[in-house]
């Protein structure tokens, strides 16, 4: 992954689904050690340094990675002994490398082991942004970036929630059958189950290996999706029979929630410009029983060419995803600074693009998954400069009072890991012509 720049999510559950060999207990172990390895690499990879004579961007990217998975068996797992830890990623780099490799990894690890508890981290008096890069395994650029935002206190809290393991939440599919029912036949499935707090259609779920394998998920009564995300459709309230354009829609999870909220009737013009995302968003709407979703490869900052107006727009736009590193924690080791830049030109250009889309009247909702202003708020303010006939719209006047924390003072929806177990999204509503719908 490191060499090909892929995720670590679809080639692991690739493998772990493939193997007939593997226990369930070997899965759950191989997916910790992934996914445990890839939240702290930047501390790992700290401890790397302070016993090797070779700078870690030197290393064999191979072996760097087993000496990454066997510092975090030795800082984080306490049920693995030392000696397990040291051994199998020497035999592991046997497999990669020569016995040269061999030697290294294992009088590193060595090391490791017998002097974690003299290692020095910054000190965080001294320099409050890199102790927190560190310590909490973060970039440095983006935490200094939070620490400007949010203030110490706040950085360190979210990057602790970034590096917990997050909940399983999943949407009821009302098309099909009821929270309750649903809640009532995943009992039998799983080790804990509970309603969510905000969304009315929401499950969280503890103790599945592979939801997507049970029987209730084939039958589309559920499509997997965070809380946060689930609330995006009710910020839209779309109703039956209108016609709702998504703007950047695959693999569908929005759009399917808007089907379900308009009762399969109207009409989900979905655009997406990855056709492997689309024929995602197909497969969703068959398990799920959605006929109103017309999918379409467009790129949604161009002319669509589509001869119809909107009653309501989404635009999940394309973003830095700064909100779901908890979900994707190899993803915060592949983002730079400077995208933020490109993508808010990309978000601008995309809204822009499709206010003439728009009934007069209707309902535009901008939506991303990422905590930086710059690609939140600042679109907005901009979009609001370069276009008069629209108007914000509070959202707390479309949600339920149990969501009163998630909405600012100026009417923005805003999860927050840290603050409510969600993933980081935001959310705002506009009115064309300022008359609400």
């Amino acid at each position: 992954m490191d060499t090909q720049g892929a995720y670590a999510d679809i080639p692991l559950n690739t493998v772990l689904r493939k193997s007939d060999s593997l226990t369930p207990l070997d899965k759950a172990f191989i997916t910790e050690l992934v996914y445990g390895t890839l939240r702290w690499r930047g501390r790992i990879d700290w401890v790397i340094s302070r016993f090797s004579k070779v700078p870690t961007k030197k290393l064999d990217p191979w072996v760097l990675n087993i000496m990454r998975l066997g510092v975090y068996q030795l800082l984080f797992l306490t049920k693995v002994p030392p000696f397990a830890a040291v051994n199998e990623s020497a035999k592991l780099a046997g497999l990669y490398g020569d016995i040269g490799k061999v030697r290294f990894v294992n009088a590193n690890l060595r090391a490791v082991e017998r002097g974690r508890d003299k290692i020095e981290y910054p000190d965080i008096e001294r320099d409050p942004e890199l102790h927190i890069s560190v310590v909490y395994s973060h970039p440095l650029w983006m935490v200094k970036r939070w620490v400007k935002t949010f203030g110490l206190e706040a950085t360190i809290d979210l990057c602790q929630s970034n590096n917990e393991t997050p909940p399983l939440t999943i949407r009821t599919n009302t098309l099909k059958t009821s929270r309750q029912e649903l809640f009532h036949e995943l009992e039998m499935n799983v080790k804990e189950i509970s309603l969510t707090p905000c969304s009315s259609e929401g499950l969280q779920i503890r103790g599945a290996s592979d939801i997507t394998a049970i029987s209730s998920f084939e039958k589309g009564l559920f499509q997997v999706q965070d809380e946060a995300s689930q609330l995006v459709a009710h910020i839209i309230a779309p109703k039956p029979g209108e016609r709702v354009l998504d703007a950047c829609s695959a693999p569908g999870g929005k759009a399917t929630h808007l089907a379900q909220l308009m009762e399969n009737r109207g009409e989900i013009f979905a655009l997406d410009i990855n056709s492997s995302r689309l024929a995602l968003l197909g497969e969703n709407c068959k398990r799920l029983g959605i006929t109103n979703v017309k999918a379409f490869k467009k790129d949604a900052s161009l002319p669509l060419g589509f001869l119809e107006e909107f009653n309501r727009i989404l635009v999940d736009a394309p973003c830095s995803g700064m909100g779901v590193l908890r979900r994707n924690p190899d993803s915060k080791w592949k983002k730079r600074e400077e995208d933020i830049v490109t993508l808010k030109r990309l978000q601008f250009s995309i809204l822009n693009n499709l206010a003439d889309c728009l009934k007069e009247d209707g309902v535009l909702v901008y939506s991303t998954c990422t905590v930086t202003p710059e690609e939140n708020e600042e679109v907005i303010d901009d979009f609001l400069a370069n276009h008069p006939e629209f108007v914000l719209d509070s959202i707390s006047d479309v949600l339920p009072a149990s969501c009163g924390s998630l909405v600012d003072n100026r009417g923005f929806f805003k999860s927050y890991p840290h603050l409510h177990n969600m993933d980081g999204f935001f959310a705002a509503r506009l009115i064309k012509g300022g008359i609400k719908s």
